[in-house]
């Protein structure tokens, strides 16, 4: 069975995720109040390091509230949020054992166990609304993004970008090319490497539609060794969505054969002598 490569709505991983980062959010905000009113008793001995990690434990909180209150909306603040609570569990937990600090330890094993429950929501909140077979995940997320910028139709646009990244990616699966790792490297370049000329240190999915949109003019307009990723986005764009039937209607394309003058005629191939073979010699 083939099952759908997308859901628009969200599925139920998506609402598990949302409640529990509105819980890690809460009970980080609550363990950065503890750690900061008694550090004695819930945090390291306080010092200037400790203050910092109070500081950026309670911005881990602030930005995965924030992301739990849109998963969709707010990418950038659950990419940040994440990794703010990676760095702030292995640090609680580290200062922890080296100042023999067990409400310290206990904390930061609890927010690596947090951490790891949000990454797996996460991934399978994506595997159900995507199912990708040539892009990973991530590329696909990706070229969401890069279809929604490359094709502007002042909001009249025939089909979604996630119709034309779904065609591109069912299209690139079913060919044989040695450009296809190529086109996969271009989407990781993408990714992490097109927002810092525009200096945005975050994934270019997690971009808003204005800033992708500079990001993706810069490289057009720069050439040199940015041409190649310039024309890759420009050709999977176009296939994708001129490609599909729905956009053909929109503009008003008219297959050959649905056209009133090809009605009835005969479209066999039509066979012709070779004018440049020599007839065979008449037997003597």
């Amino acid at each position: 069975m083939d099952y759908p490569v997308r859901v628009y709505g969200p599925n139920v991983y998506e609402i598990l995720l949302a409640r529990v980062l509105a819980a890690i959010g809460l009970l980080l905000l609550a363990w950065t109040v503890a750690a900061a009113g008694w550090p004695g008793t819930f945090a390291v001995a306080p010092t200037s390091a400790s203050g910092v990690l109070v500081g950026v434990t309670g911005a881990a909180a602030m930005a995965i509230v924030l992301a739990g209150a849109g998963l969709r909306q707010n990418g950038a603040a659950l990419d940040v949020g994440l990794a703010l609570l990676a760095a702030v569990a292995v640090t609680w937990t580290a200062t922890g054992i080296a100042d023999s600090r067990g409400v310290a330890v206990a904390a930061g094993a609890a927010m690596l166990a947090a951490l790891a429950l949000a990454w797996a929501l996460r991934r399978a909140a994506l595997r159900a609304r995507y199912k990708p077979r040539f892009f990973s995940l991530r590329q696909f997320q990706t070229f969401v993004q890069v279809a929604d910028t490359m094709i502007d139709g002042d909001g009249r646009e025939a089909i979604d970008p996630v119709d034309v990244a779904v065609r591109v990616d069912h299209l690139l699966a079913e060919t044989r090319s040695s450009a296809l790792p190529l086109i996969k490297l271009v989407m990781v370049l993408v990714e992490w490497v097109l927002p810092l000329l525009v200096l945005r240190p975050l994934p270019f999915s997690a971009l808003g539609s204005n800033v992708r949109r500079t990001a993706v003019e810069r490289v057009i307009g720069a050439g040199g060794l940015l041409r190649p990723i310039a024309r890759t986005l420009k050709v999977l764009s176009c296939v994708g969505y001129y490609g599909n039937p729905a956009t053909m209607r929109q503009l008003g394309y008219v297959p050959f054969d649905e056209r009133p003058r090809a009605v009835g005629v005969d479209q066999s191939p039509a066979h012709y002598p070779d004018p440049f073979l020599q007839p065979p010699a008449p037997a003597p």
